[in-house]
């Protein structure tokens, strides 16, 4: 996969992080709330972990979440 693929699912990754809402996130990069979706679960799936606990509203962080955010910031 290309590196800039990796900093776009990268930078999609930061912006839900922030507005822990996937409508914002996606208006934001003006793309659809699907894409950004899909972005998440397949940089889920690279590094077999989940980054947000979906089941609560906001969708909050999990622990890899927060420390692929700070790493990645």
């Amino acid at each position: 996969m290309r590196i800039s693929m990796h900093i776009e699912k990268l930078k999609y990754f930061i912006d839900l992080y922030e507005c822990r809402n996937y409508i914002e996130t996606a208006r934001k990069n003006f793309i659809s709330q699907a894409s950004i979706r899909q972005y998440i679960s397949s940089l889920e799936k690279e590094f077999n972990t989940k980054f947000f606990d979906r089941s609560v509203t906001p969708i909050q962080p999990t622990l890899a979440g927060k420390m692929l955010y700070n790493n990645a910031k």
